[in-house]
């Protein structure tokens, strides 16, 4: 049981890890844009970044507090007399701020969407169902 919990930390550490450094949109994050075939224009660019900056803190904060329920995880795990109840407790609050990065994540997509036309969206949607 104990080593099926720390598997799981430990993968969404990973998960954690890989959510606070990308969350910068760059060049390279547009690169989906380029491959589908919409001009980006400068305008565009710095509409998308400020759309990623207005999300940025809430997403941050809640990395944060995931990242305060898997050290409060790991302290008690290393507890001689584990509490599961305990441990039931802070995996469901740790789901339920995935779930709000999870949405914060959908929201900063959706008001970045709004940006396009809706023949832009459909070369998107083609572009990564199909990817080429």
């Amino acid at each position: 049981m104990k080593k099926l919990i720390i598997v799981i930390i430990l993968i969404s550490n990973i998960y954690n890890l890989y959510a606070y450094e990308n969350f910068i949109i760059s060049d390279s994050s547009l690169k989906i844009l380029r491959d589908a075939g919409i001009n980006v224009s400068d305008e565009m660019k710095y509409n998308i970044n400020l759309i990623a900056k207005k999300y940025s803190n809430d997403a941050k904060k809640v990395l944060f507090e995931i990242h305060d329920i898997d050290i409060k995880l790991n302290n008690e795990y290393k507890k001689v007399d584990v509490n599961l109840d305990n441990i039931k407790k802070l995996i469901f609050e740790k789901k339920q701020k995935e779930a709000d990065f999870d949405y914060i994540i959908m929201s900063c997509d959706l008001d970045i969407l709004s940006l396009f036309s809706d023949n832009d969206i459909k070369r998107i949607k083609y572009y990564i169902i199909f990817k080429k």
